[in-house]
């Protein structure tokens, strides 16, 4: 066996097992097998050499893959954003919260269909406070339906060439060796059957196994219950309606506590109808209150007021801090507090847990423990921060709706993929096209694409492409492709396919999937070269079961973030998804030869 076969299977056996075990970070390891195939280590022949040359090392992060990922955490934050992504599946699945069924349905529905032209992991971190939101209204566990957005986005994520990071990878590399990498919509026959296969899995079977409905305490996942107070405008809708009639009344989110008319207070008697100017006291979660912010029936206090055009900006973002220790504040109401004059802030609500707090919010000294819900620009935070007063807990972006930003986000969505069907312009230069585009019309600021980018990933994708350069360069790709190759010939390239597809199922329950595909690709081409053979299929059908995590949730994002807020256990994945992974497997080995000639 040549050193370089040995010196390669030990580095690749140590990134496994530190991916594994998570003993580095994924990024710090790939930058550590990107440095450790450019350094020079000693021969048989007493000569010093290196695997690879620092340009060709170093080469992955110049590829066409490192920037189309990063392009498309770019747009991916426009989508977020400007709230085209909440917008959309926020109103869907409140719709479709009367069935446990028909939400679990639409969310699966929804994240695989966003998933197709957005990062699925980014999908997901948006849809994951909107399904909590949502089963908080409607007194659901989020365990029964957290699970659909981290499974739709992971099958979602294999119709298109952008839905995912490893697809981009497998077909740079295939683009790289014969001049024509996978089109944008060439995953899609096979990936919408496995889409299919696996969504008619799980909701005939897998649902079986989710966690048991439970009402779970949900203000841990959705913040403190803060006490705000809002006017009822004179061009609202509820004018006339009685607190009854109030769709706020029938959900479990939000609480009237309190009327103020003409300066008097009265109980919250469910037949009094509203008048224009009526203060309504209410008691919610964070997400309530940036749903009021966007009601045109409501209008917040004037001490609490925020003005349209701050509704318009697109750094907003929402801080929960607590009053420290000898804060100044302590005794003080909150329009006496000058966070607008001061720090940019304004103040939306209250929290005292353990307390009834019986006075107006504006009206309401503040004690210490007390806990503030505030708006104000990104740009302010910093200064927030110094202040000695209070102690910043948590800060979220306050997505935007309605807005002009988010339709020209959408309609260069529609161009992407209208380019890519025409052949007008490859994705390769549409993507990054389009993250420009949103950039220059406002939709996301430049300072917000630095915090949007999962720079880890980049990382991850440049330093590991050394790795498939290695295999490729040494020859160690085509010493294991010629292995696989002569052992299952007899069975045909479909058996060889099958092999192939298996082991990446395995292998993607285990590692992160953009370093699959960084692994398997050098050797998949390798045996399509061995058996003579296009190597499409194996290109295209390697990139679909890349993304078949589904049985672990340690091995891709999506899974991972759901695991907290849904209280999942290794055992629910491995129950549904095993199933799952197994269909997958099977769809993808039987019809891609189909729609893809050996």
């Amino acid at each position: 066996m040549k050193p370089e076969f040995i010196f390669l299977a030990l580095l690749l056996s140590g990134a496994l097992y530190l991916i594994w075990t998570q003993l580095l970070r994924t990024d710090i390891t790939a930058l550590l097998v990107m440095l450790a195939l450019a350094l020079p280590w000693p021969r048989p022949d007493g000569h010093w050499a290196a695997i690879l040359s620092p340009q060709e090392a170093f080469s992955g992060f110049g590829s066409v893959a490192v920037v189309m990922v990063t392009a498309m955490f770019v747009f991916g934050a426009a989508m977020v954003r400007t709230g085209a992504a909440e917008l959309i599946g926020g109103r869907l699945f409140r719709a479709c919260a009367h069935d446990e069924l028909f939400l679990q349905v639409a969310i699966l529905a929804v994240a695989g269909a966003f998933s197709m032209f957005i990062n699925e992991t980014t999908i997901v971190l948006v849809f994951i406070p909107v399904v909590l939101a949502v089963c908080k209204e409607r007194n659901l566990s989020p365990s029964r339906y957290l699970l659909c957005a981290a499974y739709g986005g992971a099958l979602g994520g294999e119709w298109t060439l952008i839905g995912t990071a490893s697809s981009i990878i497998v077909s740079d590399y295939l683009r790289q060796r014969t001049g024509e990498g996978i089109g944008f919509f060439d995953f899609t026959p096979v990936a919408a059957c496995v889409f299919i296969g696996c969504a008619a899995y799980f909701f005939l079977f897998g649902r079986k196994f989710l966690p048991k409905p439970e009402v779970q305490s949900l203000e841990q996942e959705l913040g403190k219950e803060y006490l705000t107070e809002v006017m009822v405008t004179p061009q609202s809708t509820t004018v006339g309606s009685t607190l009854d009639q109030l769709d706020m009344g029938k959900r479990q989110d939000i609480t009237i506590v309190g009327v103020i008319r003409e300066g008097e207070r009265m109980p919250p008697n469910g037949w009094m109808k509203l008048h224009p100017g009526d203060a309504l006291i209410m008691q919610g979660a964070v997400p309530t209150i940036a749903s009021l912010l966007k009601s045109p029936d409501f209008q917040f206090m004037e001490e609490v007021k925020i003005g349209e055009k701050t509704l318009r900006s697109l750094d907003l973002i929402t801080i929960e801090a607590l009053l420290s220790p000898n804060s100044r504040y302590t005794g003080r109401t909150m329009q006496q507090t000058n966070f607008g004059r001061d720090y940019g802030f304004s103040v939306l609500g209250i929290s005292r847990h353990g307390q009834t707090i019986q006075e107006r919010p504006s009206a309401t000294r503040l004690a210490y423990g007390d806990s503030l819900l505030l708006l104000g620009h990104n740009s302010n935070l910093e200064r927030l921060e110094r202040n000695p007063n209070l102690i910043v807990l948590s800060q979220r972006h306050f997505p935007t709706s309605g807005r002009k930003q988010a339709i020209f986000t959408l309609l260069l969505l529609g161009g992407v993929i209208l380019t890519a069907i025409t052949g007008l312009l490859p994705p390769a230069l549409s993507i990054p096209l389009a993250a420009v585009a949103v950039l220059l019309l406002g939709c996301v600021k430049v300072t917000d694409t630095y915090q949007s980018v999962n720079w880890q990933a980049v990382a991850t994708v440049g330093g590991m492409m050394s790795l498939g350069f290695g295999l490729e360069k040494t020859g160690g790709a085509r010493a294991l492709a010629h292995f696989l190759v002569t052992h299952f010939q007899g069975g045909g390239a479909s058996l060889i396919l099958g092999v192939l597809l298996a082991l990446t199922v395995a292998l993607t329950q285990l590692i992160e999937n953009s370093a699959v595909a960084i692994i398997l690709a050098p050797i998949a081409y390798q045996i399509a070269r061995e058996g003579q053979v296009d190597p499409k299929p194996f290109m295209v059908g390697l990139a679909i079961c890349i993304s078949t995590s589904f049985c672990t949730p340690i091995a891709h994002e999506t899974t991972m973030l759901v695991m907290g807020p849904g209280r999942y256990r290794f055992k629910d994945y491995l129950s549904i998804g095993s199933g799952m992974a197994l269909i997958a497997w099977l769809l993808t080995t039987l019809l891609t030869p189909m729609v893809w000639k050996f």
